[in-house]
């Protein structure tokens, strides 16, 4: 089995969560799974943006992203936080190579443009195109691949690619059988606050109009919806905090958070 899962909230922040991922993450590979692992890292951008005294501004649950924005974004996406995930996989005993999309043109961008209303989020990306060669490679010889999730534009820039976005792209581009997005709720909730078990894409269309689904949800559930038109079969948004959630999930197929369907 060949499986994206996306790491992103105080999944970064607390190392003893991100240990805990990790560990599970191992113990998929060591099962003989292949595993690709996309983050995020919006808490670490918003605190280094704050040193540097750089406003944040969203619209949409999407992070306008400026000159200024987008190199701090590279530096703590591409360096800080990647390398953090590499190391800890280390500890582990396995492999891993940190990279971003622009990497052996991985993923290509191009300007995000709302298709609901014009606004302009800067560098802010879409994946449009990709080519899975290294991370085949990668893959083929034993590493686990760590994906920040930054891409180059056709212009040559770099764009800022929200990291539910990516890791959709990914399982599409890199054909992956299951895609899994580790958040820090229990999956997508209900207007009472109640976790959706199974959410179709109708569903999900009548929660945003509603306002139930708001904020950082509305980019992971455009993202479940891209990778559902794509061909990618299960999908699933689980609380990363869940004892073994990754692994009751994948190898237990127990039921656990939001399964898009």
């Amino acid at each position: 089995m060949r499986v994206v899962v996306k790491l992103g909230g105080s999944l970064l922040t607390d190392l003893d969560l991100l240990h805990r991922m990790v560990a599970q993450l191992s113990a998929l590979q060591g099962a003989g799974h292949q595993v690709i692992v996309v983050h995020g890292g919006g808490k670490q951008i918003k605190e280094t943006l704050e040193r540097l005294a750089i406003p944040s501004r969203f619209h949409q649950g999407l992070r306008i992203t400026d000159a200024p924005t987008m190199r701090v974004v590279q530096m703590v996406l591409s360096g800080w936080v990647n390398k953090e995930i590499v190391a800890s996989i280390h500890r582990q005993g396995r492999k891993a190579v940190g990279l971003c999309g622009g990497d052996g043109g991985s993923f290509l961008a191009r300007q995000f443009q709302p298709s609901d209303e014009p606004f302009d989020y800067g560098y802010v990306g879409e994946i449009f195109q990709g080519d899975p060669k290294l991370v085949e490679l990668l893959l083929g010889e034993g590493y686990l691949p760590v994906i920040a999730c930054t891409a180059i534009g056709t212009d040559g820039a770099y764009y800022n690619i929200n990291a539910d976005e990516m890791a959709a792209a990914a399982a599409i581009f890199c054909k992956a059988e299951r895609l899994v997005f580790l958040t820090d709720v229990q999956g997508v909730l209900d207007d009472q606050r109640a976790v959706i078990s199974q959410l179709s894409r109708e569903k999900m269309t009548e929660l945003r109009t509603s306002g139930v689904i708001s904020e950082g949800m509305l980019p992971k559930t455009r993202a479940c919806e891209r990778a559902l038109a794509e061909g990618i079969q299960a999908i699933h948004i689980v609380g990363g905090k869940e004892p073994d959630c990754l692994l009751r999930v994948l190898l237990r197929n127990e039921s656990l958070g939001t399964e898009i369907v």
